[in-house]
């Protein structure tokens, strides 16, 4: 009988909870981690760095359209896309913590990247050359891309695909990047490597992943949208990325970037993940390694037309 009416107690004090406190239970794998198994994307139109004009770092329903039409004015000014062919990035502001935020950026609080002198040159060492296969984009040459750390909205790339086991945690984003595989027991990759080295652990319910090490010659990560084209990062540079469930729908995806030598202050970036049914897409990118040597053709040609390169009539 007692038992009864404790059981009936419960029940009222639960039926009677604020609806802030219902909570979305997280399904759990069977060694108790919380079970992020499935699809999911980041598309978004909250643009990395905050658009210019705007001070505030969300606005409210009513003010997104507006919003999202500078968006989209500053994005077109920006990029040389043409947008009645082009796959957007979303059609909405991303919502973190009930708030449209923005920037993807939250610190440093003004939305936009606070670099060193270093951090400025470094940034503009980006490959974009013709003169030799070195001086091409890692991403044309379809080596690596947006499934590096730490992730971002790369139009065309914006799905992942999470798979657990016992032993490994395993992030496959949509693009020409392998699979992540995170072991429980050691580090994964190799210093020096396009990935860097990373190391991942659970603390509580958060899935957590440290990279560092990376190659010398990996000067950037590149950012789709107006404002900030990426940001510099260099070998010593440390990048923390935090995988929080928010509920069975939701995942905020939260990174760091630290070096003192690049940053003024460290970059902190929120998105949230949320489920979807879309599949991925194969990349298969060489389009950039089939057309490398007529691109270098290309460079070859225009030395001749120069005068320097023209010998003089004997």
């Amino acid at each position: 009988m007692m038992f009864q009416k404790s059981f009936v107690l419960a029940a009222c004090l639960m039926l009677a909870a604020p609806a802030s406190l219902a909570q979305d239970p997280l399904s759990r794998t069977l060694d108790g981690h919380p079970d992020l198994q499935g699809r999911w994307t980041m598309r978004t139109l909250t643009p990395f760095a905050r658009p210019a004009g705007i001070s505030a770092s969300s606005v409210a329903a009513e003010g997104e359209a507006a919003l999202l039409n500078l968006i989209m004015q500053q994005r077109l000014a920006a990029e040389r896309f043409d947008p009645g062919t082009s796959q957007p990035d979303g059609d909405a502001l991303a919502i973190v913590n009930g708030e449209r935020r923005t920037s993807a950026i939250v610190s440093p609080r003004n939305g936009q990247l606070a670099l060193t002198p270093a951090g400025e040159a470094r940034l503009q060492q980006r490959p974009d050359g013709y003169d030799g296969p070195e001086a091409r984009p890692v991403n044309e040459r379809c080596i690596a891309d947006a499934g590096r750390a730490p992730y971002r909205v790369m139009s065309g790339e914006m799905f992942f695909e999470i798979i657990q086991t016992r032993d490994h945690f395993v992030i496959h984003k949509e693009g020409m990047d392998s699979p992540r595989i995170f072991a429980n027991t050691r580090s994964s990759s190799a210093s020096g490597s396009w990935s860097g080295v990373s190391a991942s652990r659970w603390e509580g319910d958060t899935f957590v992943i440290e990279t560092a090490g990376f190659r010398a010659d990996d000067t950037n990560r590149r950012i789709s949208g107006p404002g900030a084209a990426g940001f510099p990062i260099a070998s010593q540079t440390r990048i923390t990325e935090w995988l929080i469930p928010v509920s069975s729908e939701v995942i905020l995806y939260r990174y760091r970037v630290d070096d003192p030598a690049l940053f003024r202050e460290p970059l902190v970036v929120e998105l949230p993940l949320t489920r979807t049914s879309e599949r991925l897409f194969e990349s298969a990118c060489h389009e950039g390694n089939l057309s490398l040597a007529s691109t270098l053709l290309g460079a070859r040609m225009q030395e001749l037309k120069t005068p320097a390169a023209v010998e003089a009539p004997r």
